[in-house]
């Protein structure tokens, strides 16, 4: 009767093991399913902003100078280049947001958004954001740049930049 009685406790443990590791092969599907879709939102985010790249053309610098220096100069050109520009930085949070939410990034995404101050500092950016905010009101990315650009001068780049090309008479120049 020994025998039968360890057999039974060997065979109810071993079901007990196997349930066991089939639960944790659930898990780690569960998991791999999870980072998979994490991968792929991700992709989806850098070909987005891949994309606006490619639509800034060679020298979005050009457009982007006008903006800041002389935007009563800016041309159709311009202003196509300046809208991937802008948006670039709004698909960044966007994405920083979304790793944040799936548990794969720290609060970067809100940090991000203060940059946003300096990659729309300019006139041109003010009227984008204008325009953009209309367009998309209700959505929790959009309101939380709003929040943080509402106490925006509009003048960052051109305050910056400024401060690169004056010359120092301190510094002997």
């Amino acid at each position: 009767m020994n025998w039968d009685r360890l057999n039974r406790w060997s065979t109810a443990i071993s079901n007990l093991a196997l349930l066991g590791g089939l639960l944790l092969v659930a898990v780690q599907i569960r998991q791999n399913t999870a980072i998979t879709r994490a991968q792929l939102l991700n992709d989806y985010y850098l070909a987005d902003m891949q994309l606006e790249l490619a639509m800034m053309g060679e020298d979005p610098g050009a457009s982007f100078t006008k903006a800041v220096f002389d935007p009563s100069a800016l041309t159709e050109y311009d202003a196509a280049v300046l809208d991937r520009y802008f948006n670039y930085g709004v698909v960044q949070v966007r994405r920083l947001r979304q790793m944040d939410e799936l548990g794969l990034a720290g609060d970067g995404w809100q940090n991000r958004i203060e940059y946003l101050r300096w990659h729309l500092g300019n006139d041109a950016g003010r009227r984008w954001w204008a325009q953009t905010r209309e367009d998309e009101l209700g959505d929790g990315v959009i309101t939380a740049i709003d929040s943080v650009l509402a106490g925006s001068d509009w003048s960052d780049n051109r305050a910056l930049l400024e401060s690169i090309i004056r010359s120092d008479p301190a510094a002997g120049r």
